[in-house]
């Protein structure tokens, strides 16, 4: 029979590049139209899990207004989202986590269950995450044995940002990133960016749900794409951060 599964959202109200991101309306008509109650919406539907929004424990207030708003959270390390991860799933009993974030809101909860499936499916896969969709639709999915794993020194990457520790280890783990059906092989088209980290990016997600609305799936999002290029053309040539990749 097949454990539960967690739906951890992390999310901080500082955000540098785009501070409050998460409290933005992305719906003028709709008052629960936020970005992080509507990346909790979207996914807080999938079969056999919790949803929980993962906040640092130095932002009471940010706790207290997912709890106003019917959004189930959990304190935990700022600096050490690992450690928030790890003790999030030790309350919560769960044996495998979906990751989300709280820059997403176009999230897809058809491709974060079908990580999971997948994932439940191959037994020798410690994470998986489908590659090759636009930047802020996927998921990561990877078990809590792995993610309790201490293989690696805790340094503040690994702290910060986690499943590095588990990417960074592939002697150990092994992680599946397969392109996704709906989109061609990498390299061969361009993606529309759908992530919010700019008011550019806002403005984008902000035009995405003014067309079509709040109960979207992704290839509704590309085939708008491919009608309308000139709606994403806003945060088209915005920088994504990255981190160190995965080592040899």
């Amino acid at each position: 029979m097949a454990g539960r599964t967690g739906i951890f959202i992390q999310a901080r109200a500082n955000s540098s590049r785009l501070p409050g991101k998460i409290f933005e309306r992305l719906q003028p008509d709709r008052a629960d139209s936020s970005v992080l109650e509507t990346i909790y919406r979207r996914l807080s539907g999938m079969p056999h899990s919790t949803c929980v929004v993962l906040v640092p424990d130095n932002d009471p207030q940010l706790r207290d207004w997912c709890q106003q708003r019917g959004l189930q959270a959990f304190a935990g390390s700022e600096h050490d989202v690992r450690d928030r991860y790890r003790k999030a799933a030790a309350r919560f009993g769960v044996d495998v986590i979906v990751r989300a974030t709280g820059d997403n809101p176009c999230v897809d909860p058809e491709i974060a269950a079908a990580s999971v499936q997948l994932l439940r499916k191959e037994q020798g896969a410690d994470l998986m995450a489908y590659a090759n969709l636009p930047l802020g639709i996927a998921v990561e999915v990877f078990r809590r044995s792995a993610l309790d794993s201490d293989v690696i020194s805790a340094t503040l990457p690994h702290r910060e940002h986690v499943s590095l520790h588990i990417k960074h280890n592939p002697d150990r783990f092994r992680v599946d990133h397969r392109d996704h059906f709906l989109t061609p092989p990498r390299g061969t088209a361009a993606l529309p960016r759908l992530t919010v980290d700019t008011p550019q990016d806002l403005a984008v997600v902000r035009r995405v749900f003014a067309e079509l609305g709040s109960d979207f799936r992704t290839r509704d999002v590309l085939e708008l794409y491919r009608q309308r290029p000139e709606l994403f053309a806003e945060n088209a040539n915005v920088a994504q951060r990255t981190f160190e990749a995965v080592s040899a």
